[in-house]
């Protein structure tokens, strides 16, 4: 088996932490007060694009007089993709105007995911016309609106957060995968039991080393013990387990949205950097003011990486919301590690 990528532990080798890239954009617009577009018109911005990935060309668009009739006495502003392949892209971004004074104001974010069926996401009543054309807000300089736009977004070899298109197996492979998945639901020849409570799981303990290095040393040191074939896991559920065994089996990746967490903690205990990955991405799909505290802690004490960045870039564009939360304080009292790493990046990023 360990000739066939799909199922070797050198596949897990070659999957690590996801980059995250920043694209960035401040767009002057001219004579704004003036602008000659009725309603439902609009005016795109240059193309925008991170310095080391230009395979992801975003742009801006703006209706000044609102994109529907409803919305005519606002500016209607949408974040546009403007070139995808067939995958998932995940996103946090941010709208924002400078004043006068080169400040940041009226700043509103998102946490979205582009495709090609969703390949834009905006505002349709981001700013009131009238607040903005008035003199006494100093928004306007010399009648020119300057509009800030950040993209955070994950890049890669496939430039993609969707974990559907990780294992894509095909032909004969497929058929391959579901005997062995057959295998492990039949127990044929199995010769090893996992005990998770009072749960029995039948397993072969070739398929188990050759998989994970940690079971391989699990295996290994009981050669010796009379019970050598009994593996018992007291820290997570039946359900968990049985997720990750079948995924050893088949390589392929389990719905890790309905067990996020469980699985990015057993796909760290277990030395399983895709399984891990995968929950990482799950998670971060459903990132919110709500839980990210909650998640930069798990993604601390399981090594997460890519969550831990995306949690810091997310905290650092909601930074006034959640300073006033009970659960950020308790991060910065418990956490003081994190806490130093946030005031880093939302030193760079302000």
């Amino acid at each position: 088996m360990a000739s066939n990528d799909s199922f070797s532990k050198s596949n897990d080798e070659h999957v690590g932490k996801k980059c995250i890239e920043k694209a960035g954009l401040i767009w002057m617009i001219d004579n704004f007060s003036v602008c000659g577009l009725k309603n439902g018109e609009f005016k795109t911005s240059p193309i925008f694009h991170s310095k080391t990935d230009n395979k992801a060309k975003w742009y801006l668009q703006i209706y000044p007089k609102g994109s529907r009739d409803i919305d005519k006495d606002y500016i209607s502003l949408y974040l546009q993709l403007e070139e995808i392949e067939n995958v998932d892209v995940a996103t946090m971004w941010n709208f924002y105007v400078l004043n006068q004074e080169g400040e940041k104001e009226y700043a509103i974010f998102s946490n979205t995911v582009f495709n090609k069926t969703n390949k834009s996401y905006g505002y349709l009543k981001f700013f009131n016309r009238n607040l903005l054309l008035n003199s006494n807000n100093k928004v306007l300089i010399n009648d020119t609106l300057l509009l800030g736009c950040s993209v955070f977004y994950f890049s890669g070899s496939k430039n993609t957060f969707s974990t559907s298109t990780i294992c894509n197996i095909r032909g004969h492979l497929n058929t391959l995968l579901n005997d062995f998945s057959n295998l492990f639901e039949s127990s044929k020849f199995s010769d090893c039991i996992i005990k998770v409570g009072d749960s029995e799981i039948d397993a072969h303990r070739c398929i188990l080393s050759d998989r994970s290095e940690v079971f391989d040393l699990i295996l290994t040191e009981k050669k010796n013990e009379c019970a050598s074939n009994i593996i018992e896991i007291y820290d997570f559920s039946p359900e968990v387990v049985k997720e990750m065994i079948k995924y050893l089996y088949t390589g392929k990746l389990p719905n890790t949205d309905e067990m996020a967490c469980e699985m990015l903690a057993i796909g760290d205990k277990y030395k399983l950097k895709e399984l891990k990955l995968a929950a990482e991405e799950s998670l971060i799909r459903s990132l919110n003011i709500e839980n990210v505290c909650d998640y930069i802690v798990k993604s601390d004490l399981y090594s997460a990486e890519t969550l831990k960045e995306w949690c810091l870039r997310f905290i650092s564009l909601n930074h006034k919301i959640l300073a006033k939360s009970e659960e950020w304080k308790k991060v910065i009292i418990e956490h003081p590690v994190l806490a130093d790493k946030f005031f880093v990046l939302f030193a760079n990023v302000k």
